[in-house]
């Protein structure tokens, strides 16, 4: 019986720390096209809060967004707003899932996200921190 608590125990202690993830760096997502570069994403997240800045200047029309979201077990939950730094005029949810330290994947989006459907593309971490200008 002891060893069966002691089990249950270290089951408890290690799934929070499965997805203890720290989303805060620069990422950028993969298109379908190898032509035209991916947008840049910045994510700071605190606690369980996420809040992002992406910009695609490349796409047409330029789009520029900001989100807020929450880390929720695995996957981060959403709202969107595209800015008007550049044309886009849209706004919505998305679902990424945490594939990993320096994955994440597009579950689910409303809005045109980027202009366009994202479902079941990637997001790939560049680093890890950002560190300060001086």
């Amino acid at each position: 019986m002891a060893k069966y608590c002691w089990l249950l125990l270290l089951a408890i202690l290690l799934i929070p720390s499965a997805f203890a993830v720290d989303l805060t760096g620069h990422w950028k997502s993969t298109m379908n096209s190898s032509s035209i570069p991916g947008p840049d994403i910045y994510m700071r997240q605190i606690g369980d809060s996420v809040m992002s800045y992406a910009e695609n200047l490349f796409a047409n029309p330029a789009w520029v967004q900001v989100t807020d979201g929450r880390v929720i077990n695995n996957t981060v939950v959403a709202n969107w707003a595209d800015v008007p730094k550049a044309a886009g005029t849209g706004y919505g949810t998305f679902v990424l899932k945490i594939v990993s330290d320096n994955e994440l994947k597009i579950l689910n989006q409303t809005g045109e996200f980027g202009g366009k459907n994202w479902q079941n593309v990637s997001i790939f971490r560049i680093n890890d921190f950002m560190s300060p200008t001086v």
